[in-house]
């Protein structure tokens, strides 16, 4: 086995490279291969300034409490210049909302949640709106309002009367719109007589009341009372 090595290196070529020149000089036949890139730009010289950062404030993105059932409104800023920047955020209440599911959850049916106080719930909606306040009374259902002499709450005509004496107090957006409010409640004119009710007067709750009356009339005798008396 050793006389086999041997023989193997014994038998093996030898490559050389071509070498020229004398005994001062000398070269070698290859090729080297280099990449020389001269840079330029900013900090290449000795007080040359610095490449400027990108910039990097970002408005934070806030989500808003509650998911889709919710008065929440998120807003988010952000403001960026050479040297520094600054972001932030933060919720705001939408009022209007507020309101709306104020008078939902006031006037739903006790039976699903609610505290079912209708009227109460259009009193909610009614306060600080004046489209609202506007579209009900066109409707000749205008925003209920209570009579404190009698304790009644005033409906129809009777709140209509009301407005009418002191419109600056009662009537919501009168500033905005008097000519609107001014033909509408005849202010300054004096009102035609109207034919009163000969029945019996029904207070508001007798009028939606379904269980029995004390004289022993039904829901169907309160129906007939509202058809004769023109409610």
């Amino acid at each position: 086995m050793r006389y086999f090595f041997v023989a193997l290196l014994i038998a093996a070529p030898a490559f050389a490279q071509d070498v020229t020149g004398d005994l001062n000089t000398t070269t070698i036949g290859s090729n080297v291969d280099s990449n020389n890139v001269t840079y330029n730009g900013a900090g290449s010289s000795p007080g040359s300034m610095p490449a400027s950062p990108v910039m990097s404030a970002v408005a934070p993105t806030v989500m808003g409490g509650g998911g889709n059932d919710s008065c929440l409104i998120p807003r988010s800023t952000g403001l960026q210049v050479t040297l520094f920047g600054v972001s932030r955020g933060d919720m705001v209440q939408d009022p209007e909302c507020n309101r709306r599911k104020d008078a939902r959850l006031i006037g739903t049916p006790q039976q699903v949640g609610g505290l079912g106080l209708q009227v109460s719930g259009i009193s909610v909606l009614c306060q600080g709106n004046a489209q609202v306040f506007r579209a009900m009374a066109l409707a000749n259902t205008p925003c209920p309002i209570m009579d404190i002499a009698t304790g009644r709450l005033l409906i129809g005509r009777d709140a209509f009367l009301r407005y009418r004496s002191a419109p600056e107090i009662y009537v919501v957006g009168y500033d905005q719109d008097r000519a609107f409010w001014d033909a509408l409640l005849m202010i300054g004119q004096e009102l035609p007589d109207v034919q009163q009710e000969t029945g019996p007067r029904l207070s508001l709750s007798e009028r939606f009341r379904s269980s029995t009356r004390a004289d022993g009339g039904g829901a169907g005798d309160i129906r007939s009372d509202l058809v004769d008396s023109g409610d």
